[in-house]
């Protein structure tokens, strides 16, 4: 079984033990990592060359009836053959599908959309190929729970991890590279049970990203990894659930205050646990989910779905609630302590 190495490395944590320098006595050791400034732009030439350089399957793509298949057979595989004349959908070495003329790839390159991540004031390039996305369609955000299924390779095309199979994975514990990417795909529009314990999902988003080492492990990487590795993932995204981390009724994407998408800076009260973590985000001694304080709403809501919103405390949105109408909500309020316990 592979080791899921996804877990999210803050890189503050790697300025430690990773390059030996002797001294001229040779008796100790200093750490030294290349600054983000320096590194940046050797990742971002060394994925620039491998997308100019490679190819993808999306043959197999265009010529296929549909992609409701359970299996999820269609994935998505690189190379450096621009022309192809024939192609093996099953992967039997034999190929089904033969095209006369030959048929033409295009280059990632001109494929591949660039999102730009700055991380402790360095801007990254992120490039995102969809291969299969609907805007129309639902994505998760950056932090939430979601059922995919991934690949995992570096620049010579070794793979370090993956699923094969769809599973449940929380967006905020992997590197920032992973859930940038993952979060720009649409889920799937619908699914139906195989009555044998699986099933189809219909038209889930399909793509791949191509990670700087600064959006990925940088200088702390696993040992299949090696340092300052830019990254490959494939994607499957079949659905998602907004998490709410500390259940206090805020979803967690919105205890991300200042949009940055990271999740351990926004800390309202000044204490040991941050906003996504902190059941009482301002310390007032009120818990968030006690200062959402509706049915005093026009028009009123139906929290409990009895058919009477006159009975209910909350609407189930801390957000929405601001008592003395200083533009910040209760839930960050200390000097608003109104409670749907008073």
């Amino acid at each position: 079984m592979k080791q899921n190495i996804l877990k999210f490395i803050i890189i503050a944590v790697v300025f430690i033990g990773l390059f030996s320098c002797k001294k001229d006595d040779e008796s100790a050791t200093e750490a030294y990592v290349v600054p983000l400034a320096e590194q940046a732009p050797i990742d971002n030439d060394k994925l620039v060359a491998f997308l100019t350089t490679h190819y993808y399957n999306e043959e197999e793509f265009d010529n296929v009836a549909s992609f409701s298949a359970g299996t999820f057979n269609y994935d998505i595989e690189f190379s450096e053959t621009a022309v192809i004349n024939g192609i093996d959908i099953d992967g039997d070495g034999i190929n089904e599908v033969d095209f006369s003329p030959a048929y033409n790839r295009t280059a990632l390159i001109n494929l591949v959309e660039t999102k730009v991540i700055t991380v402790s004031g360095v801007d990254h390039n992120l490039y995102i190929l969809k291969e299969r996305d609907n805007d129309a369609l639902p994505t998760p955000k950056f932090c939430d729970s979601t059922f995919m299924v991934y690949k995992g390779m570096n620049l010579e095309l070794t793979q370090f991890d993956g699923q094969v199979n769809p599973i449940w994975l929380d967006l905020s514990q992997t590197v920032k590279g992973f859930s940038e990417s993952a979060s720009e795909l649409n889920t799937a529009t619908s699914f139906t049970s195989n009555g044998d314990g699986t099933y189809t999902y219909d038209e889930f988003g399909i793509g791949a990203a191509f990670i700087p080492s600064g959006l990925g492990y940088y200088a702390a990487p696993p040992a299949s990894i090696g340092f300052y590795a830019p990254l490959i993932f494939t994607f499957k995204i079949m659905g998602y659930i907004v998490t709410d981390h500390d259940h206090d009724n805020v979803p967690t994407y919105l205890e991300d205050l200042n949009g940055d998408h990271i999740l351990t800076n926004d800390n309202t009260d000044g204490d040991t646990i941050y906003n996504f973590g902190d059941t009482d985000d301002d310390g007032d001694g009120v818990l968030t989910k006690y200062e959402d304080l509706e049915p005093d709403t026009d028009p009123l809501v139906d929290a409990d779905g009895d058919g009477d919103p006159t009975n209910d405390i909350g609407d189930g949105d801390p957000t929405n609630d601001d008592s003395d109408n200083d533009g910040v909500p209760n839930y960050l309020d200390t000097d608003s302590t109104q409670s749907n316990q008073d």
